[in-house]
């Protein structure tokens, strides 16, 4: 499949349509930065899109970029509403998301409720809840109602493997548990369903370009913020 590089400034964000992968690389000179993402439910995307017929839906991967200080701020709010859930009323938070999808209607996009989940995205939510299971292409295909060879058939008409998808997710995952978190490396790889460590290593540096250790050498103190969304 085809792939798009957005280069993106400090307050800069994306919006990413179902069934589309991002990877966030950091070229900063100081080697620190934050990345932070918002999930917004269908129920909210139900509330705003109705207001904005005439808007394109997200596809892939939109860029934000040159909104300024009230858009950083109104992020804020929504991630404090998610980090905080006891301190921000379920009306607030939901209000505050909203908030961010009307500044996406702004430039021009919304998410559309009735979009419907293509079978990458079905296989990627089904690894990401369980990325320490022993998958196999079987497995899934069982879980979609389908036989294995149907399943694979699909896959390859979007472009991917299942074994491609796999490694994606659990890598992915890795990044987010080596940046988010003080685990060891090896309690990471076992999370993601590595039970070789150095496997494990050798699987990561292949997909990102550095090692797991490289993330917790530049974790010494906590990064300003490159990009905040």
């Amino acid at each position: 499949m085809g792939e798009r590089r957005v280069v993106l400034l400090p307050g800069d964000a994306v919006a990413i349509g179902a069934g589309a992968a991002c990877d966030v690389e950091n070229e900063t000179d100081d080697g620190q930065f934050e990345a932070d993402w918002i999930v917004c439910p269908r129920a909210l995307i139900r509330k705003v899109e109705p207001d904005f017929p005439g808007r394109r839906a997200v596809q892939g991967i939109v860029s934000m970029q040159g909104l300024g200080t009230e858009f950083n701020l109104a992020f804020e709010r929504g991630l404090q509403a998610i980090r905080e859930p006891k301190a921000i009323p379920q009306l607030v938070a939901e209000h505050r998301v909203c908030e961010l999808l009307l500044w996406l209607a702004n430039t021009g996009y919304v998410f559309r409720s009735d979009e419907r989940a293509d079978l990458q995205r079905k296989v990627r939510l089904l690894i990401g809840a369980e990325p320490d299971r022993k998958w196999s292409s079987q497995d899934i295909a069982g879980s979609l109602a389908m036989s294995e060879a149907t399943f694979r058939r699909k896959l390859a008409k979007e472009g991917q493997t299942f074994s491609e998808i796999l490694v994606d997710v659990r890598m992915s995952l890795a990044l987010a548990l080596l940046q988010s978190t003080d685990a060891a490396i090896a309690s990471v790889a076992y999370q993601v369903g590595y039970e070789s460590a150095s496997r494990f290593s050798v699987r990561f540096k292949q997909r990102f370009g550095f090692s797991p250790t490289a993330i917790r050498g530049a974790a010494g103190q906590r990064p300003d913020r490159e990009v905040i969304k």
